[in-house]
């Protein structure tokens, strides 16, 4: 899709909007969610089109972490959304929100289609290089912008590990470390999103929450990164598969999938729960959960 008729398409549903314009992430955003809603909310003010940045459910302690040492995350960015509000969704391409969908921007592919119009899903590495280049086209960029798409990338991608993690990208990957002298090290294991096992295991075991429906029935998946140096971890990882057996009946799950990634290993446990136990998938790769996850639930 050529990317400046998408941007005046939207430009033009946005300004027929009655209400406020919202633009949001999936639940319990993730960086790339929160960083792809903040950079088209600039993007959109370039153009003149007055929108808000809005989450009705918030971050996992990782992600605030990493928000906030960005200097991306406001308070007024967690509420509640309005029966009048007219949304823009980023990261995701379906929503369980009953408000009007303006239009979305998404770099997830797998099914179900956007059922509304002014929808940009495409192959990418983040949903924020998405936007970046978008803005590129257009000739809307900033250098802003483009160090929050290289954020978005590695965060996205556990410091483009994953099989997420579209290789066309590399050669801009490593351009933009030079041109702006980051530390990769420091980059790199901040996109590897390490979770701390201080936390508790229901806190574990929720992050990365998503909701989808495998076959027509509901599932969820979460998702941790752990370094397999603490000890901790051993211990800790059952009891967590113990916490989400409980989880789904309370949400009237018919399969949860938990996502164990390893990324300074570079690979991947996933654990299938359903109701007659759990089937664990071992993965010499980091998972990715658009590509492994939904695929692979869909098939058992």
């Amino acid at each position: 899709m050529d990317y400046k008729i998408f941007l005046n398409d939207l430009k033009d549903a946005c300004m027929r909007w009655g209400g406020r314009v919202i633009i949001t992430g999936h639940d319990q955003p993730d960086a790339d969610s929160v960083l792809s809603a903040v950079m088209l909310n600039r993007l959109l003010a370039k153009l003149g089109i007055e929108t808000a940045v809005k989450f009705p459910t918030a971050p996992d302690n990782v992600t605030l972490r990493d928000m906030k040492a960005l200097g991306v995350w406001q308070e007024g960015y967690l509420s509640c959304l309005e029966a009048g509000d007219g949304l823009v969704l980023v990261d995701h391409h379906a929503t369980f929100h009953k408000n009007m969908v303006i239009g979305c921007v998404d770099h997830h592919t797998t099914p179900p289609a956007p059922v509304f119009k002014n929808a940009l899903v495409v192959r990418a590495s983040s949903c924020g290089k998405i936007i970046y280049d978008m803005a590129v086209e257009c000739a809307l960029d900033d250098v802003w912008m483009k160090k929050m798409a290289l954020y978005s990338i590695y965060l996205d991608t556990q410091s483009c590990r994953s099989t997420k993690f579209n290789c066309e990208d590399a050669p801009w990957v490593r351009k933009t470390l030079e041109e702006f002298e980051m530390d990769e090290k420091e980059l790199e294991r901040m996109g590897f999103c390490l979770n701390s096992f201080d936390e508790d295991v229901k806190t574990l075991a929720m992050y990365g929450y998503k909701r989808y429906e495998f076959k027509g029935k509901r599932s969820a998946s979460t998702c941790i990164q752990i370094d397999t140096s603490e000890k901790e971890w051993g211990e800790t990882i059952p009891k967590i598969v113990e916490y989400l057996k409980l989880q789904m009946v309370c949400e009237g799950c018919e399969m949860w999938a938990f996502v164990l990634n390893m990324p300074i290993e570079s690979r991947s446990d996933i654990y299938y729960l359903r109701e007659n136990g759990v089937e664990i998938l071992r993965l010499d790769r980091l998972a990715s959960r658009s590509k492994d996850v939904i695929p692979i639930a869909n098939s058992l």
